[in-house]
């Protein structure tokens, strides 16, 4: 017998079945609305179904599917799961059992997807495991926007794609409204200080010290320097100066800069040059050629809620936007050679008081 996962509230038992009038059509979605309220209520219990929902199954889970694809749906794992992978794996395997027959897409890819996009749901937004809420419009855009901010916006799009697929299958009555288009990018939401006392949390929570110290590091460099995900590794104790007038972060390559250090990670990066082997990066040795994912993969294999790299770097941008930084100096210690998405950073800057305003504008403060 299969019990409800910890991370969930109890599944509701599904509502009651209209055998008699029910039809099922794989290839058309036009009676999902008819027999999703079963299906939704019992994601992530199809192995040990109450007797109403077995009557559904007969007609839509696992024994519709060819015996190629049934494989992969029951076989297929994350190729990096995370802590709550055990957690969600029966939810994501009864989604694409439902949805699977509906779509053009193949079993192995929306296995893919949705492993990725459910874990993320529960470990990241600590969503509960619901199908309405998991296959909602709303959570799948704002995975495909905010999460995926990076990449191209045909990949963001295939993404979403076959998410949303999954979502039409079995929450049809999500699918009024249209999607926030990609081409649109929005820029990753800044974290609030609350959040950020969480992430202080999660560094304690590590059980290594290398993975103590590499926790840290992420956030002092994003948060505290505004650096980007991929030039984390490359700073060495010798980029860091301290002197009576605070810290300062040498960034070498392309964007070589000078960054002050914010000064409320002053003291965690006195507490890592200290800790810190000499000779070697500050991160310590990287044994793999392509270091865009770095901070990804590594907070992946971290206990706890885990902060995004580029989210650190915005709110590094938003504190500055905020308190007034001039913006060639903004400019400078940021490294950009343009500001594409300052617009949509602005959003999460407090406008100014009327008095404030006002004076700003009219010269008070030359």
């Amino acid at each position: 017998m299969r019990s409800t996962p910890a991370i969930t509230s109890p599944v509701p038992s599904p509502r009651r079945w209209d055998r008699e009038n029910a039809v099922l059509l794989f290839g058309s979605t036009e009676n999902a609305e008819a027999h999703r309220d079963a299906l939704v209520a019992g994601l992530g219990f199809f192995d040990d179904p109450s007797a109403e929902l077995r009557v559904v199954l007969e007609r839509c889970g696992y024994a519709a599917l060819p015996a190629e694809v049934e494989v992969v749906v029951r076989s297929q794992k994350p190729a990096k799961p995370t802590s709550v992978w055990p957690a969600v794996e029966a939810f994501v395997r009864d989604s694409v059992t439902i949805a699977a027959p509906h779509t053009v897409y193949a079993a192995n890819l929306l296995m893919t997807h949705a492993s990725r996009y459910v874990q993320w749901c529960v470990q990241e937004q600590g969503w509960p495991l619901d199908g309405e809420v998991i296959w909602s419009v709303q959570a799948i855009d704002l995975y495909a926007t905010d999460e995926h901010v990076n990449l191209a916006d045909g990949t963001r799009r295939n993404y979403r794609a076959m998410l949303m697929r999954i979502s039409e299958v079995l929450v049809p009555s999500e699918h009024g409204d249209k999607p926030t288009a990609l081409s649109r990018k929005s820029s990753a939401a800044p974290y609030t200080p609350v959040e950020l006392t969480k992430f202080r949390r999660w560094v304690e929570m590590q059980v290594t010290d290398l993975k103590r110290d590499r926790a840290m590091l992420m956030l002092v460099l994003c948060a505290g320097a505004g650096l980007k995900s991929n030039e984390v590794h490359t700073i060495h104790p010798e980029h860091v100066t301290v002197d009576a007038d605070g810290i300062i972060v040498h960034v070498p390559g392309d964007a070589s800069r000078d960054v002050p250090l914010l000064a409320e990670w002053e003291e965690w990066m006195l507490a890592l040059l200290k800790r810190r082997p000499a000779g070697e990066p500050l991160w310590g040795p990287v044994n793999r050629k392509d270091t865009n994912n770095l901070l990804s993969s590594f907070t992946e294999n971290t206990i706890g809620p885990r902060p995004n790299g580029h989210r650190l770097r915005n709110t590094w941008l938003v504190v500055h936007l905020t308190a007034g930084t001039p913006m060639k100096d903004l400019f400078r210690a940021s490294g950009f050679a343009k500001f594409e998405h300052l617009p949509r950073l602005l959003k999460y800057v407090p406008d100014s008081s009327p008095a404030r305003y006002r004076a700003a504008l009219r010269g008070e403060g030359k």
